[in-house]
């Protein structure tokens, strides 16, 4: 396995800080879109770091698909369903700006946490870190 230099490291701290708040803010009845917006964020963060131990390039971008992408680009074992991706960015990124002409998305958000959990299991595993 790739050297864990300390740049990676800060990215699964700031990453687990972000799932952290996302419990919190669900054991409080905290507000839907600031809850998926976390776990958003703590996936996205993990892609990186483990895109950077893999010395692939990481990208400026929040779009996990493309994040996933890369991931398999640099190690063909790595499968993430589109569906799921694309759950968790919606729930996360399309909550997050008001539009009047389109509804707002249902959003459900016990299927959003068991994605982003399912996530950052797997690549916590990835990066050799216990959760």
């Amino acid at each position: 396995m790739a050297e864990i230099t300390p740049l990676i490291t800060a990215w699964i701290r700031f990453a687990e800080e972000d799932w952290d708040d996302a419990q919190i803010l669900a054991r409080s009845g905290g507000k839907l879109r600031s809850i998926c917006f976390h776990c958003q964020q703590c996936i996205e963060k993990l892609f990186k770091a483990e895109l950077m131990r893999l010395q692939a390039t990481v990208p400026k971008t929040h779009n996990l698909r493309e994040l996933s992408e890369l991931l398999h680009q640099a190690d063909e074992s790595w499968q993430a369903t589109s569906l799921d991706l694309n759950r968790l960015s919606l729930a996360a990124v399309d909550l997050r700006y008001p539009d009047p002409d389109v509804p707002e998305p249902e959003i459900d958000l016990v299927l959003v946490m068991k994605i982003a959990l399912d996530l950052r299991l797997r690549l916590l595993d990835r990066l050799g870190v216990e959760p």
